[in-house]
């Protein structure tokens, strides 16, 4: 029987425990690193498309400068049922109320053109030409460098020169007249307009050559108003037979005709206007229904 030596036994516990005190001090070490080289992990939330930025665009023009011209046209509708002095005074407080619209900043600059037209005409109306010529020049000011704004501009200057014109000022008219060709070829029933009446006023001037240069051709510019080519042909021929160059006269239907044919093969509604333009020449007559 084997006698358990207590000294031996002794030493064995002594080296247990010293096993497990160094393994728990080496645990404690541990435990710091891990939890200070692996920090908990944040959720990171999804990046989102930035907002596109608006597509520029023209003018769209303002809630109240909507109203305001509203309002301003409305009183001009009440002001023209009046008479005499009463009318007058009514209308010259409409261009007051365009004026002013006009003169706002807050409006848009398109806005405020139609409104500068919008007076002008009215004070023309009023035989105040002066001031219809500054509110014209305004609109054209206002809105010529804005895509909404130059319908207004464009029919401003053409205004301006028709003033001119009134005015037998021939050689100013003519200027504007090129002018609004120039500047507003984009705003082709307004250019179409300044191009014609230049026609006019050479032929009126007895400038037959270069009244040619403007009415014909018209239809190949403006193919979309062929009636209105038709009408200045006519004038030009007219004023040729009546100068006594029935030659001349002739060479320009044919040219007409010529430049007309494009147009009539589509067989629309401008091509039927034209058709009825054709139908009514003056000149037809003074050629012996050439």
């Amino acid at each position: 029987m084997n006698i358990p030596d207590p000294a031996a036994h002794a030493a064995r516990r002594l080296r247990l425990s010293a096993a497990l005190l160094l393994l728990a001090g080496l645990a404690v070490p541990l435990r710091a690193e891990a939890a200070h080289a692996h920090p908990p992990l944040r959720r990171v939330p999804p990046l989102l498309p930035a907002p596109l930025a608006p597509a520029p665009r023209a003018e769209d023009g303002t809630k109240e400068g909507r109203a305001a011209l509203a309002a301003a046209s409305s009183a001009k509708r009440t002001a023209q049922k009046l008479e005499g002095e009463e009318r007058d005074g009514a209308l010259a407080a409409v261009a007051a109320k365009y004026a002013g619209i006009a003169g706002t900043d807050a409006f848009t600059a398109s806005e405020r053109a139609e409104a500068a037209f919008r007076g002008g005409e009215v004070l023309r109306t009023l035989d105040k030409a002066s001031e219809a010529d500054a509110q014209f020049a305004r609109a054209v000011e206002l809105g010529e460098e804005t895509e909404s704004g130059r319908e207004f501009a464009g029919r401003g200057l053409l205004e301006r020169a028709h003033m001119k014109r009134r005015a037998n000022d021939a050689d100013g008219a003519l200027a504007l007249y090129a002018e609004v060709s120039r500047r507003f070829a984009d705003q082709r029933r307004t250019a179409a307009h300044a191009r014609t009446w230049s026609g006019k006023l050479l032929l009126k001037a007895g400038r037959l050559d270069e009244a040619a240069k403007q009415l014909l051709g018209f239809a190949e510019t403006f193919p979309e108003f062929a009636a209105e080519a038709v009408r200045n042909a006519d004038l030009l021929a007219v004023a040729q037979v009546e100068a006594g160059d029935e030659t001349a006269a002739r060479t320009t239907v044919e040219r007409l005709r010529r430049e007309l044919e494009p147009v009539m093969a589509k067989g629309d509604k401008v091509s039927d206007e034209a058709q009825a333009a054709l139908d009514n020449l003056r000149v037809t007559e003074l050629l012996g229904g050439y």
